[in-house]
């Protein structure tokens, strides 16, 4: 655990940004070298996997949780340790940062849902939802909830209301 939480700490994230600019400076079009992955990355995606027993990573993910921008796979793995991620998502409910406060109530409505976005049906093996997948399905839900929001607090009689709603799914690729 140790690890993964100096994995997440924004020295170890300032260098990858350093290797990442150097690597979009020195690319080529062909596309032959790939960018290097991010440290923070690959610690959401290993405390996601470890959910429950992740939860000495807490003070860290709070920690991280006002840096700009924001990631919203830092709430998301607080909300795969269940239980004892509810006191940092109920408390982002009061953060003065609206996207914060909007992906914390997403992420409880998530919970208390037993929503498939957090608690997939298969949980491991080839056909299990990745990470990325996860997060980006938590974007759309983010995405939906922000747009509800918007249309409460801005109501226009000339639009539909259900203009995300007729819209088809969107299909993830596996």
């Amino acid at each position: 655990m140790p690890l993964l939480i100096d994995y997440l700490s924004a020295d170890r994230n300032g260098r990858y940004k350093q290797e990442l600019e150097k690597w979009q400076r020195t690319r080529t079009s062909d596309l032959s070298s790939l960018p290097p992955s991010s440290p923070r990355h690959e610690a959401l995606a290993a405390l996601d996997a470890l959910a429950p027993v992740a939860k000495d990573a807490l003070p860290a993910l709070q920690r991280i949780l006002h840096e700009d921008p924001q990631d919203p796979a830092v709430l998301y793995v607080v909300a795969r340790m269940g239980l004892d991620g509810v006191p940092l998502l109920t408390s982002t409910l009061n953060s003065t940062n609206k996207f914060l406060r909007t992906e914390a109530r997403v992420c409880l409505d998530l919970m208390n849902s037993h929503s498939e976005v957090l608690y997939p049906a298969i949980p491991v093996g080839p056909d299990a939802p990745s990470f990325v997948q996860r997060t980006c399905r938590l974007n759309l839900e983010i995405m939906k909830a922000a747009s509800e929001t918007y249309r409460a607090e801005h109501p226009r009689p000339d639009f539909p209301d259900n203009g995300l709603e007729t819209l088809p799914p969107p299909v993830l690729p596996k």
